[in-house]
């Protein structure tokens, strides 16, 4: 019964670093598949004030409504839609 116990521990243990590595990698594959241009990345970033995290929340959501599209295109469309907000 106690080598069942330390049996389930281990492989409890096991499955919770699978779980961490899994996750490491795939924040790891979401920020390498962010290769902005760097000349849209610097008007991006002008318009927010440096704020990069704003930047990539905006490509994030972006991308979620218009998944297919090329990472030029999403920084084309912030840059479109905050040029637009801010006429009004």
């Amino acid at each position: 019964m106690e080598s069942f116990i330390i049996l389930a521990l281990f492989a409890s243990l096991f499955f919770l670093v699978y779980i961490l590595y899994q996750e490491i990698n795939k924040q790891k594959r979401a920020k390498r598949k962010l290769k902005l241009d760097t000349g849209l990345n610097k008007k991006l970033l002008t318009m927010l004030n440096g704020d990069e995290k704003a930047a990539l929340r905006l490509l994030r959501n972006i991308r979620q409504n218009n998944s297919g599209k090329s990472y030029v295109w999403y920084q084309e469309k912030v840059i479109r839609d905050l040029e637009r907000d801010r006429r009004y």
